[in-house]
């Protein structure tokens, strides 16, 4: 569980989360398209640094 905390993917999903539903729930009045784009950016990331890492580990 500590090495979850530490995951940099882990916060990055985490702080993308909070984004939307602050979006949300505190009405900032982001546009869609740029949470869409953030979120979009953020899954690429997600998924590319878990294959570099699944391919560190082999």
């Amino acid at each position: 569980m500590k090495n979850k905390l530490k995951s940099r993917k882990f916060w990055m999903a985490v702080v993308t989360a909070g984004l939307v539903i602050a979006n949300e729930g505190l009405e900032l009045n982001l546009p869609s398209e740029s949470i869409l784009s953030i979120s979009g950016l953020v899954i690429a990331y997600i998924l590319g640094q878990s294959h570099v890492d699944a391919k560190k580990s082999e």
